[in-house]
């Protein structure tokens, strides 16, 4: 039983292995290195289920059987990642060098062709001139024939030939010219243009940097002024704040003074005069604390400003 599941499972393997042969080409190679492999392993496999038929139990030879197959579709699996990794490796490799032997084949025919262009132009050009020179060429032949009968006119067709010639010559040069001064004046206009930004440029700087300067000093005068006047409001606080204790001491300080009073003596002989006096204390211990109000730090920061 053994022998027949090594064999089921080599038989799977091969087939495997025909069907992915039969695919294409490219993997006879990989294919062939994992029957090779596969051929090292079933030596391993054949031994371990011969070691297990020696043992009785039924379970245990299913079990090796099953070990043993899961080995080798492990191993064969392990074997063909690595075949179709490398596969893929020199697929991307010879796809590389086929886009740059592609490229270099397209850039030689590019160069080619500019050159077949630029000869089939030149030679245009020269077939042109051989036709004009043909052209003329004959028709001075034929005015040379008809002279003798014909002077004046031929005489006359001559002279509204090279009226022409000199006509088409003139609107030649005169072309030329035009460009020629359309040229000088584009390259003065950039260049005009070209010192007109610089100029706007820096003075657009220039301004940017005066102002910045105007506003930097603008902003350092304010802060000044505000810093003198947080000053000046600081000290006004940090006094009325130390008048207020002082005012506040001497009161409890009163206060005491008269419990110590009423404990010391009898209710009963308490006078008017001496209610009067502990009203009038607190009379003027009100009028001694003075509140600090916005109106007063308006008017003190205004007077600092314009001290300062």
């Amino acid at each position: 039983m053994a022998v027949e599941g090594s064999r089921v499972q080599d038989n799977s393997l091969s087939r495997m292995l025909i069907c992915r042969r039969g695919r294409g080409a490219p993997h006879v190679r990989e294919d062939e290195k994992l029957m090779s492999r596969g051929a090292v392993c079933r030596p391993e496999i054949g031994s371990k289920l011969l070691s297990h038929t020696t043992h009785d139990d039924v379970d245990d030879r299913e079990k090796a059987i099953r070990e043993a197959v899961e080995e080798a579709e492990s191993r064969a699996a392990r074997v063909l990642r690595a075949a179709l990794s490398q596969l893929r490796h020199e697929k991307d490799q010879e796809r590389q060098r086929s886009l740059e032997k592609q490229k270099l084949y397209y850039e030689k025919l590019a160069e080619r062709v500019a050159e077949v262009r630029n000869e089939a132009e030149e030679e245009r050009a020269k077939e042109l001139v051989k036709k004009l020179h043909k052209e003329q060429e004959a028709a001075l032949r034929e005015q040379w024939e008809h002279c003798q009968e014909l002077q004046r006119e031929a005489v006359e067709a001559a002279r509204a030939a090279v009226r022409k010639q000199i006509r088409e010559e003139l609107a030649m040069e005169k072309e030329r010219a035009i460009a020629e001064a359309l040229r000088i004046a584009r390259e003065g206009f950039k260049k005009r243009e070209q010192e007109v930004i610089s100029k706007t440029k820096y003075e657009c700087e220039e301004l940017a940097r005066v102002e910045a300067e105007r506003v930097a000093k603008v902003h350092q005068a304010e802060v000044d002024r505000l810093s003198h006047r947080y000053e000046v409001l600081n000290k006004k606080y940090q006094k009325e704040l130390s008048h207020k204790q002082r005012v506040e001491e001497d009161f409890m300080a009163l206060q005491d003074d008269y419990r110590r009073f009423m404990d010391y003596t009898d209710g009963r002989y308490h006078s008017d005069y001496m209610m009067r006096l502990r009203h009038l204390g607190l009379r003027l211990a009100a009028r001694s604390i003075s509140t600090v109000t916005y109106e007063d730090l308006e008017e003190l920061s205004s007077t600092g400003s314009q001290t300062h």
